[in-house]
């Protein structure tokens, strides 16, 4: 499972924080969430995590890979082979099934996707998500856990989620917050961005930003 260490980390946009961490080791098996205001640099930190964003400074090294050395199509195939996304919106295509929609990680990555068709099958069964001819007749919370089995479906050992309860209502958002939490506590690294209490009580960690400037609490 995936081990996180950051030093000296340094990014800054034209407008906007300058994000900066200088020491932080993440362990499989933790929730970490970022809080912090809107604006303080919490996706940014995410996608820093995740290489989404090269840094301007400073190592993100997973398991010994630092992501801010590598090459952008390097950075994809890092992400392609160990990390799932959730995010606020879902970036789902609602005139496909839910099964479809879980299974693309498998076609963008050039894999079969008849040979994963019974795991995506599996994981929808487990996040509760009903049997649908298209995603648009899903509700809120079922559409977001549909996501969620999309990012679980290569089996990834790190899920980055950006604010992925923000646009549920009060139960739909627990469910998803605790399904996190599980994820966390099977052996991976969960690390989400969130204003949500729910979801910020069940983390493992708590990573505050403040103007890009971050506190880390155990």
């Amino acid at each position: 499972m995936a081990r996180l260490s950051v030093r000296g980390l340094r990014h800054a946009f034209a407008a906007g924080p300058v994000v900066a961490l200088e020491a932080l080791e993440l362990e499989p098996g933790r929730l970490t969430v970022l809080t912090g205001p809107s604006g303080s640099g919490k996706t940014t930190l995410l996608y820093l995590l995740s290489g989404l964003i090269r840094p301007q400074a400073g190592a993100v090294v997973w398991d010994g890979v630092d992501l801010a050395r590598l090459p952008e199509r390097a950075r994809d195939r890092w992400r392609r082979g160990n990390a799932g996304f959730v995010f606020q919106d879902f970036h789902l295509l609602p005139e496909l099934s839910p099964l479809q929609n879980v299974l693309m990680p498998a076609r963008f990555a050039a894999f079969s996707a008849r040979r994963h068709a019974g795991r995506g099958a599996e994981l929808l069964r487990r996040f509760g998500v009903p049997d649908r001819r298209r995603v648009a007749l899903l509700s809120r919370g079922e559409r977001q856990r549909t996501a969620l089995a999309r990012a679980l479906l290569l089996d990834p050992a790190v899920v980055f989620a950006d604010e992925p309860t923000a646009s549920l209502d009060a139960a739909a958002g627990r469910g998803v917050a605790e399904a996190l939490q599980a994820l966390a506590a099977e052996g991976r690294c969960v690390i989400a961005a969130s204003h949500d209490p729910d979801l910020i009580a069940l983390a493992g960690r708590r990573l505050h930003l403040e103007h890009g400037r971050i506190e880390v609490f155990a």
